[in-house]
């Protein structure tokens, strides 16, 4: 029986993860473009809700779709993260460096 070269094992081993991770990948935009049908629907609920003022309990629109915006930003970071961005902190080099006494004391 003939062996496998390292490669070929390697990548067969490798394969279903990129398949899963497509998959991952296509059910996230799926559920992107499912919040934006669940968003138009409850902007027409609240235009009907505006024509029926005498409802004795009232549904928080503007609560439920600051949820979809949070679900869809955190879905869209999870998709596309944002690349690790060069650090500006405080600290510069000053070229000073000359000192009284050793900096380890």
């Amino acid at each position: 029986m003939r062996r496998l070269p390292p490669f070929i094992a390697l990548l067969a081993c490798v394969m279903p993860v990129i398949v899963c991770h497509a998959s991952e990948k296509d059910e996230l935009a799926l559920v992107m473009r499912q919040l934006d049908q669940v968003q138009a629907g409850l902007d027409r609920a609240r235009v009907v809700a505006n024509q029926n003022q005498d409802a004795r309990f009232y549904f928080d629109y503007q609560q439920a779709t600051r949820d979809i915006a949070t679900m869809k930003r955190g879905i869209s970071t999870y998709l596309e993260p944002s690349r690790a961005q060069p650090n500006t902190g405080s600290a510069s080099v000053t070229g000073q460096y000359r000192a009284q006494e050793p900096a380890w004391r």
